[in-house]
């Protein structure tokens, strides 16, 4: 009977039923070699799936951990981006600054210079009188230099131009520093020195004595252009702006 036994196969039945009155119930038989394999190969794809899972999860800790030292090294640097911008614009700011104070001072000295280059200067470095028109006077005298024939001074009214008068030993002087643009000395004419300032200003002094500056040089406010003597003591004076003559008084500043 022992034998039997032993060689007797072990079955499992599954039985499927339904809540259902009215269905039927089925019986599943397994063998137990059969639901042996079936649990080894259970077992296997469970072990399969708990390394697969251990490896995966080691896996995205890694790269969680990498990610994680990443955003900490990035914030690192974003702060130092940050610090460094603050310093720049702080630079910036300060350049910025800087720039427009040169700017500024910039502007004051060009100021300076044109102001520096305007012919506001006295055309004679001693006391001079502006000579009058007088029509009468002028009529008779103009008589007296026909029959004489002598060379004078004559105010161009269309330049604007004054008359000075002034003592022998005077000189006749640039009234802004500039280049002489034009010397002119010739027999029978009223000689005359033209300086430009170089800010549209131009400056013409006549005279019947001779030049003492030569064309082309550069000259400051107050260089000799004429040394008045017995015979030139009159300077005809005449300023033009952008090629516009003006009133010499509106620009000659009389000191004392």
């Amino acid at each position: 009977m022992s034998t039997d036994l032993r060689k007797r196969k072990i079955t499992y039945t599954i039985i499927l039923t339904s809540d259902s009155p009215a269905a039927n119930y089925r019986r599943m038989h397994i063998k137990t070699g059969a639901l042996a394999v079936v649990s080894f190969v259970v077992f296997v794809a469970v072990i399969c799936y708990a390394v697969y899972t251990t490896i995966t999860m080691g896996g995205y800790i890694e790269r969680n951990a990498k990610q994680l030292e990443q955003l900490v090294q990035m914030k690192t640097e974003n702060e130092t981006l940050a610090a460094e911008k603050e310093s720049l614009a702080g630079k910036v700011s300060s350049l910025e600054e800087t720039l427009s104070r040169k700017e500024e001072q910039e502007h004051e000295l060009v100021a300076a210079h044109e102001e520096n280059y305007i012919p506001r200067g006295f055309p004679m470095s001693g006391a001079a009188q502006i000579k009058e028109e007088d029509t009468a006077a002028q009529d008779e005298q103009d008589e007296t230099d026909e029959n004489e024939n002598t060379l004078k001074v004559e105010a161009n009214k269309e330049w604007k131009e004054l008359i000075f008068v002034a003592a022998e030993g005077t000189k006749v002087v640039a009234t802004a520093p500039g280049t002489v643009k034009e010397v002119r000395e010739a027999e029978g004419e009223v000689s005359y020195v033209i300086i430009d300032h170089g800010n549209g200003y131009v400056t013409t002094y006549r005279n019947l004595g001779s030049p003492i500056v030569e064309e082309g040089s550069q000259i400051v406010k107050g260089v000799a252009l004429f040394l008045v003597g017995e015979d030139n003591t009159e300077t005809g004076y005449s300023i033009r702006k952008d090629d516009s003559y003006v009133d010499p008084l509106e620009l000659i500043e009389i000191k004392g």
